[in-house]
């Protein structure tokens, strides 16, 4: 009895639909880059002694103090103890009027709510313009404020607190005189932004202190990227579901796709 020849064509079809499927979830799981003006993974991999490497801009930071590396949501993050523990950026962008996204993944304890503390901002002193977003002083709801010349601002909290030992994904936003936070993909607070010039290209920015030597974060943060854009719902949820710029599997992929079209020679 002659055993039954195999069905290649069906077996190329079936392949490929595969590996277009894992492309599909390889795609989806990767951040937003539309409106990506610098990307901090805070990876061990992405910092040299000192400088931080800013993978799509270039806006490579500076180290300040001993933040720690510890296992963070994505990888790795830095642990900030509090003074002088911070990251010092250049400029990155001239925010102005324009819309703008902010990004990050934060991890507060309980024990640490003291005081003022921030995330990123773009203010080095209170007569520039500026946003910041951070904690809310001796809590951990979340504080976010637009700001222009002669502390002229719009300031608010989150009804929650966050200082809880938990990973937390926090993306804020302005558009005009809007500004939303969303944590964990979710809408937590819309309220009023001033809709003026909140600066952005004077001065350098910070991640986690506020700009003026104060406001040091105590805790941890992880993948911070900021936006040229306000990023929609539906994008802000892809990023918190993601798993960086590129996932380890799509890189793999065009091997996959060469080994498809080495395949079908033989079929």
């Amino acid at each position: 009895m002659k055993p039954k020849r195999l069905n290649w064509q069906a077996i190329q079809t079936g392949f490929i639909l595969l590996c277009t499927f894992i492309l599909s979830i390889g795609v989806k799981a990767q951040v937003v880059t539309d409106g990506l003006v610098s990307y901090y993974t805070l990876d061990k991999n992405d910092i040299a002694g000192d400088t931080v490497k800013d993978i799509v801009g270039g806006k490579d930071g500076t180290i300040v103090g001993q933040p720690k590396s510890i296992e963070g949501h994505l990888r790795d993050a830095l642990d900030f103890g509090g003074q002088p523990d911070c990251v010092e950026l250049p400029s990155i962008f001239k925010i102005g009027e324009n819309p703008a996204s902010y990004e990050a993944w934060f991890l507060k304890t309980p024990d640490s709510r003291v005081g003022w503390q921030y995330i990123l901002t773009n203010k080095t002193n209170f007569f520039d313009h500026f946003f910041r977003l951070g904690f809310n002083q001796n809590t951990g709801q979340l504080r976010y404020y637009t700001e222009q010349a002669n502390n002229v601002r719009k300031a608010w909290i989150t009804d929650e607190d966050y200082a809880d030992g938990k990973w937390h994904h926090v993306v804020a936003t302005r558009e005009g005189d809007q500004a939303k936070v969303y944590v964990n993909g979710v809408l937590v607070k819309a309220d009023e932004a001033m809709s003026g010039d909140i600066g952005g290209g004077e001065t350098n920015w910070y991640i986690a202190q506020d700009g003026n030597t104060d406001g040091y974060l105590i805790g941890a943060v992880d993948e911070v990227r900021i936006y040229k854009k306000v990023l929609t719902l539906e994008e802000i949820k892809q990023n918190f579901a993601s798993q960086g710029l590129s996932v380890e599997p799509t890189g793999k992929l065009s091997l996959t796709w060469g080994q498809i079209k080495a395949a079908q020679s033989h079929w």
